[in-house]
């Protein structure tokens, strides 16, 4: 969730596609039609942006249209998390990466036992470097919030000040901090068990205030091994490709 480096690394991707293709003898078009899932819905809101400002003197932003993102991560993500509103599962691992990643980013802790409880205060950072598997995280991490945080990692999670607020507002001004002038849709599946809806209901509203026509899509109850969110992926896949052909 660290938009700034989302972007850049999307944007390097566009450019090394762009020489890939040249290799090829092809050629790119210059409007890009930019979406992404989750996660990836704040990173394609953050390379939207990022064109839309000139960042390349090539690409050129046509549409965008992120899926079932966490754009409201600290006033509708973090509190439904914590409340019991999503996964229990995916809540305990998502909390463990937001502090992680961001204290190896902005510093929030000094070490992993303020924030995680015995015996996980041991594990859980290398836990999550990156090398190991979805299967791996589950089965080295509890199966509720309450065993993993200590009261001060709770706290923070529940009440973000300082570095880790700092942090949030970046995240978050995906939707707050830029007025779309191209054209967007947001995408997302009511009853999502880990990106609650009231993200896109944020950030509907405040593209709004901005004059911004950016309807939020329900794309219904679409299921995936038992994961709405992992359905609306599928789902919203091919309801924005179906919209960016329109769009060509």
């Amino acid at each position: 969730m660290d938009v700034p480096s989302e972007t850049t690394a999307a944007l390097d991707m566009l450019r090394a596609s762009r020489a890939a293709a040249t290799a090829q003898g092809r050629e790119l078009r210059p409007e890009v039609l930019v979406t992404g899932f989750s996660q990836g819905a704040s990173a394609a809101l953050g390379l939207a942006r990022s064109l839309q400002e000139g960042a390349d003197g090539w690409f050129r932003l046509r549409a965008v249209a992120p899926i079932s993102g966490a754009y409201a991560f600290r006033d509708a993500e973090l509190p439904a998390l914590l409340a019991g509103r999503t996964a229990p599962k995916a809540s305990v691992i998502y909390a463990a990466l937001t502090l992680v990643a961001f204290n190896r980013l902005h510093h929030l802790y000094d070490t992993p036992a303020q924030v995680f409880r015995a015996p996980y205060d041991r594990t859980v950072e290398g836990l999550l470097d990156g090398t190991h598997t979805g299967g791996e995280v589950a089965a080295g991490t509890p199966d509720s919030i309450d065993a993993l945080l200590t009261p001060r990692g709770w706290a923070m999670l529940a009440h973000p000040t300082g570095r880790l607020a700092a942090a949030l507002r970046i995240a978050d001004g995906v939707c707050t901090d830029w007025t779309p002038r191209a054209p967007i849709r947001l995408y997302y599946a009511d009853g999502d068990e880990q990106a609650v809806t009231a993200n896109t209901a944020r950030c509907h509203a405040a593209l709004r205030t901005r004059g911004v026509d950016a309807p939020p899509i329900d794309l219904g109850t679409p299921d995936y091994d038992g994961s709405r969110h992992l359905g609306s992926q599928q789902a919203g896949t091919a309801a924005v490709v179906r919209w960016f052909h329109r769009l060509r």
